[in-house]
C-alpha cells in the first residue's frame, strides 16, 4: 500500500496506538483550551467554538466522541446532536450544562447521548467520561460483530485440505500488514468470511469492518454508497450522506464482487487506492480515510482486463497479494470436518440433539460436486437438521428448484463392460446388496466412475481427446493421465460410420452400452 498522505502519515496507523479523535464544542475559549491541553496525551482534540463551525468540521473527518455545551449561541446542544446523530450514528456524544434542567436531562437520554457531565467539572470527570463512551461503542461494535457472526479469525478456519491450509497461511502472513488483498473463489467458497477473519487476525480488528457489494447496488447509486453524497447533489439527495469509505476509516473495507464495479467508477477507485483521497458526491473537499482494502470476487480478472472490461491499472493495484480459495469439490477431506462445525451450530439454533451422520448420508456429502460450494453444504445440513426426527442425519435432499430446474438431467450411465468389474457402478451399487456382494471402498466406487463418466464422453465424442476435455471441464493433459490410469484407449471409441442422432450432428454411444 502507498504512504499515507501527508494529512495521516504523522499518525500511528495500528489501533495499539491510535487516539481517539474527540470534537469539544463550547462558546467559551477557557473551558475548550483547557479541556484541548489536558486531553492532548491520550487523545486527538479539535474544538469550536459555534455549532455551525462544528457541523463543518465533521464534515470533513471522523470522530469517535464529541463533547458539546448544552447552551450555544447560534443553536443548542440537543438539536446539534438531533442533526449530527442522524448522520454519523456511530459517534458517541456528550453534553456539557452548566444548568440542572430536568427535561433536558430526559431529552437527552431519549436522544441517545451517552453521558452528561455539568459544569464545573474536573479533567478526571472528562477523562472518566469518555473512557466509559469508547468503552460503550466497542462493546456495540462488538455484540454486532458477533449477531453477524463475525467472530471468526484466521485460527478458526477449518481446513485439512493442503490448498486450503496454503491460502490460510498466505493470510495469516499478510493480515498484520496494510497491504491490498484481492481474494479469488466460486460463489459459495467464503470469500466474505475469509475477508472479515483476516481483519478479526489484525492490528485493526477493534475497528470498523465495512463491506460494500459492487454487484448488488446499481451503478447509477454506486459512487454515492462508495463515497457518500452532500445534501442537494441530486435528486432525492434530502441529507448528507457518509459513505462507506468514510465509515470504514482506521478500519478494512471489503469491496465484495470487485468485478462487477462499472469502468467509470474503477477509475475514480484508483484514485482512491492511490492517494486515499475521495470527494462525495456534489462536494468540492478533499476528503481522506485510512482504510484497508481487500477485494474478492468469482470473476477471472485477468481474462476480464484482456475483455477491456476491468482496467489494467486498477486490477494490478489491487492484486498485491492474491487469495485463492478452492471450489469444495477440490477440497472433499474438509467436508466431514465442515458437516460437524454446521452439525454442531444448527444443534444449537434450534435445540436439537443429533449426533452425527449414516452411512446414506455420508456418501451423500462426499460424491456430491457442491457447486454452491460451503454456502450450499451449509444451507443442506441446516435444513436436515431442521427436518432430522432422529439421532443421526439419514439423508440429504439435495435436489429441488432452483439447481434442478436449472440444470438438464444426466443421462444414465452405461452399463460396465466385463472389464470393468473391478469397480462399481453407480446404478449397480444398490443392487449388490441383494446379490450378496461386499460393498466397494470409496475410493473403488469414485474411481469406477470416473472411469464409466470418461468412457461414454469418449464414446459420445467418438475418441476426440478435445471435445471430451472441453466437456469434462479438464486439461488435455490431465485427461490422457486419467485415461492411462484407467487403461482406456482411445481408439476403441472412433466407430467407421457413427450413428448420428435425428435432425442433429452428435453420435449417440453405441446402443448396446446403455442400461
Amino acid at each position: 500500500m502507498n504512504a499515507l498522505p501527508a494529512n495521516l502519515a504523522n499518525k500511528e496507523s495500528t489501533p495499539e496506538g491510535w487516539r481517539p479523535n474527540v470534537l469539544v464544542l463550547d462558546d467559551e475559549w477557557s473551558v475548550l483550551e483547557r479541556i484541548k491541553v489536558s486531553l492532548a496525551d491520550g487523545y486527538e482534540v479539535t474544538v469550536a467554538s459555534r455549532a455551525q463551525d462544528a457541523v463543518q468540521i465533521m464534515a470533513t473527518r471522523a470522530f469517535d466522541v464529541v463533547l458539546t455545551d448544552l447552551r450555544m449561541p447560534d443553536q443548542d446542544g440537543l438539536s446539534l446532536v438531533r442533526e449530527m446523530k442522524a448522520i454519523y450514528p456511530d459517534t458517541q456524544y456528550i453534553l456539557m450544562t452548566a444548568f440542572s434542567d430536568i427535561e433536558d436531562t430526559i431529552s437527552a437520554i431519549r436522544l441517545g447521548v451517552a453521558d452528561y457531565l455539568r459544569k464545573p467539572f474536573t479533567i478526571s470527570e472528562v477523562r472518566h467520561a469518555l473512557s466509559r463512551c469508547l468503552e460503550q461503542r466497542k462493546l456495540r461494535r462488538e455484540v454486532a460483530r458477533l449477531q453477524a457472526g463475525g467472530g471468526l479469525t484466521l485460527g478458526d478456519v477449518i481446513a485439512r485440505n493442503a490448498s486450503m491450509r496454503e491460502t490460510i497461511k498466505l493470510a495469516q502472513t499478510v493480515a498484520a500488514t496494510d497491504v491490498t488483498v484481492l481474494i479469488n473463489g466460486e460463489t459459495g467458497t467464503g470469500k466474505g468470511l475469509l475477508a472479515r477473519a483476516m481483519h478479526n487476525s489484525s492490528p485493526r480488528r477493534d475497528r470498523p469492518y465495512v463491506e460494500i457489494n459492487c454487484a448488488a447496488i446499481p451503478a447509477s447509486l454506486i459512487e454515492s454508497e462508495l463515497f457518500g453524497h452532500e445534501r442537494g447533489s441530486f435528486t432525492g439527495a434530502v441529507t448528507r450522506k457518509i459513505g462507506r469509505v468514510e465509515t470504514a476509516h482506521s478500519g478494512t473495507l471489503l469491496l465484495d464482487e470487485v468485478g462487477e464495479m462499472p469502468l467509470e467508477m474503477q477509475a475514480k477507485l484508483l484514485t482512491f487506492l492511490q492517494e486515499f483521497s475521495f470527494e462525495r458526491v456534489g462536494g468540492t473537499k478533499k476528503l481522506f480515510a485510512d482504510v484497508r482494502v481487500i477485494a474478492a470476487t468469482n470473476r477471472d480478472l485477468h481474462q476480464a482486463v484482456e475483455d477491456g472490461r476491468f482496467r489494467r491499472d486498477l486490477y494490478y493495484r489491487l492484486h498485491v497479494i492474491n487469495l485463492n480459495l478452492p471450489a469444495l469439490r477440490r477440497r472433499r477431506e474438509d467436508i466431514p470436518l465442515l458437516a460437524q462445525h454446521f452439525l454442531e451450530r444448527f444443534n444449537l439454533k434450534y435445540g436439537k440433539q443429533i449426533q452425527g451422520f449414516a452411512a446414506r448420508a455420508q456418501e451423500q456429502m462426499l460424491t456430491h460436486a457442491w457447486p454452491g460450494n460451503v454456502r450450499e453444504l451449509e444451507n443442506a445440513l441446516e435444513r436436515a437438521v431442521i427436518l432430522t426426527r432422529s439421532t443421526s442425519v439419514e439423508q440429504l435432499d439435495l435436489g429441488g428448484p432452483p439447481t434442478a430446474a436449472a440444470l438438464p438431467p444426466l443421462p444414465p450411465l452405461p452399463v460396465p463392460d466385463q472389464d470393468e468389474k473391478r469397480g462399481w457402478p453407480v446404478e449397480a451399487a444398490p443392487h449388490s446388496l441383494a446379490s450378496g456382494q461386499p460393498w466397494p471402498s470409496l475410493a473403488q466406487h469414485l474411481a469406477s466412475c470416473e472411469r464409466q463418466y470418461l468412457r461414454w464422453l469418449l464414446r459420445s465424442n467418438q475418441g476426440s481427446i478435445s471435445k471430451t476435455a472441453a466437456e469434462a471441464e479438464v486439461d488435455p493433459k490431465t485427461l490422457y493421465l486419467k485415461m492411462k490410469r484407467h487403461a482406456i484407449s482411445r481408439r476403441e471409441f472412433r466407430p467407421a460410420r457413427p450413428i448420428r442422432r435425428p435432425g442433429g450432428s452428435r453420435p449417440f454411444p453405441d446402443e448396446g452400452s446403455w442400461d
